[in-house]
């Protein structure tokens, strides 16, 4: 009685109402729609819909049908989950832990080359942010450092430096920091702040530190774990914050990223390879691809 395929389309005519949206999402042209439809509803033997003008009015049952069903195709996507973790326990897996702006800003040029060369590899992309959390059994853990601290290593792990990440303010185009090429960073004094790293992690140390070589506590205005919500203050020109280069690379619109001087706050963003594993073929690549991304993107330290 089920045929599943006329199931899956007819929830889709639920799920979106018409069936010509019904065709658009399933990629399929109206009149195959209206076949599927039409032979489940003689199949069923009872009215799931009715025609109304040009469209068509769901029945109770029709809408039940669509609902009840979830179970079903719940059920088959555990199959196919069961069935594809038989398939492929062989095939190589690469886990890399890293923070949001490295996997938004670099990990799909460093992971291009790799998956070119390395088809049947999957990557487990994990964040290790705040910085207290250790990601564990991770091949590759990208991490930021504070500079004027002790070299930080991972138990068996080896450690290359990528690069130096340098800050900019971030504030809005009506700040008048907005029209300046740069901006020294004892002016940031009187200014109202955003802290987006509720966790006091290196990233957020190296700008204590500026702030202390230059004299002065943040005014703190707002703190938000949310990027995109510290970012909207500054976008409504509430406040200002400062940045990793790499974190304004992509800002949204109605901001702007200033150079600061005197100082120039810097992180150092580093590589851990498990050693274990260093040899193999697909992870050397992904080590040889960072260090090339890094190279072209940021000059090295």
């Amino acid at each position: 009685m089920w045929d599943l395929n006329r199931l899956r389309v007819w929830r889709a005519v639920v799920a979106t109402g018409s069936v010509v949206a019904a065709a658009r999402s399933l990629n399929y042209t109206p009149a195959t729609v209206s076949q599927h439809i039409t032979t489940l509803q003689k199949s069923v033997g009872v009215p799931l819909y009715r025609r109304s003008g040009r469209g068509i009015e769901i029945t109770d049952l029709g809408r039940r049908l669509a609902e009840e069903s979830a179970e079903v195709f719940t059920g088959l996507a555990k199959l196919d989950n069961l069935v594809e973790s038989f398939r492929t326990i062989s095939r190589p897996r690469m886990r890399i832990a890293a923070f949001t702006s490295f996997n938004a800003r670099l990990l799909p040029d460093i992971i291009e080359p790799v998956a070119r060369t390395h088809p049947n590899l999957r990557f487990d992309i994990q964040l290790n942010e705040p910085a207290k959390i250790r990601r564990s059994h991770c091949t590759i853990e990208i991490r930021s450092e504070v500079p004027q601290d002790e070299e930080v290593h991972l138990p068996e792990m080896t450690r290359t430096v990528l690069f130096d990440d340098d800050y900019q303010v971030v504030v809005s185009e009506r700040h008048e920091f907005a029209r300046r090429e740069s901006v020294p960073f004892k002016d940031l004094a009187e200014q109202r702040w955003v802290d987006y790293d509720l966790w006091s992690g290196p990233t957020s140390r190296v700008v204590d530190l500026a702030c202390a070589a230059a004299g002065f506590e943040p005014r703190n205005f707002a703190a938000s774990e949310d990027d995109y919500a510290a970012l909207a203050l500054v976008a409504a020109n509430l406040a200002i914050t400062v940045l990793p280069r790499l974190s304004t690379m992509q800002l949204p619109g109605g901001l702007v990223a200033v150079d600061l001087t005197d100082p120039v706050p810097s992180r150092r963003v580093v590589m851990h390879v498990r050693e274990r594993e260093a040899h193999l073929p697909h992870v050397r690549a992904f080590a040889t691809a960072a260090e090339a991304v890094a190279a072209e993107r940021f000059e090295h330290p």
